[in-house]
């Protein structure tokens, strides 16, 4: 009866083992990220050099593309800095975190990206205070 008990702890064991080293693979891949992310700024710059009546449009873009997670981190900024809307990226050092934003001259958009955590935060958009 042992030598049963032993190969199932050692068989659990493995198996434990098995879907920890499975785990990180679960997650988005860096290239497949920075695609989601090319496709996202193609499509905010065109909506924002079109679109000045409605605020729906970006937030569906945003349902679609939000969250980004795995991205290489330079991959991403490089990315975000071909935007012609693309306005100041702010650092903050103590949280490793960027303030992506972009802007027309009606709408405004943005989101985080935590650099530690290789995540993105809830995107925002909205009407430009003028």
């Amino acid at each position: 009866m042992r030598n049963k008990t032993s190969s199932w702890t050692i068989w659990a064991v493995i198996s434990l083992l098995l879907c920890l080293v499975q785990a990180p693979i679960a997650r988005a891949d860096p290239a497949s990220c920075i695609g989601k992310v090319f496709a996202y700024v193609a499509e905010l710059d065109q909506l924002l050099a079109k679109e000045k009546n409605w605020i729906t449009p970006f937030d569906d873009l945003n349902d679609r593309y939000f969250p980004f997670q795995d991205c290489d981190t330079d991959a991403l900024l490089e990315v975000v800095w071909q935007s012609r809307f693309r306005r100041p990226i702010t650092y903050n050092p103590r949280a490793k975190e960027y303030l992506i934003l972009f802007s027309s001259d009606v709408v405004r958009v943005g989101f985080s990206y935590r650099a530690l955590e290789k995540k993105s935060n809830r995107p925002f958009d909205g009407w430009v205070n003028k």
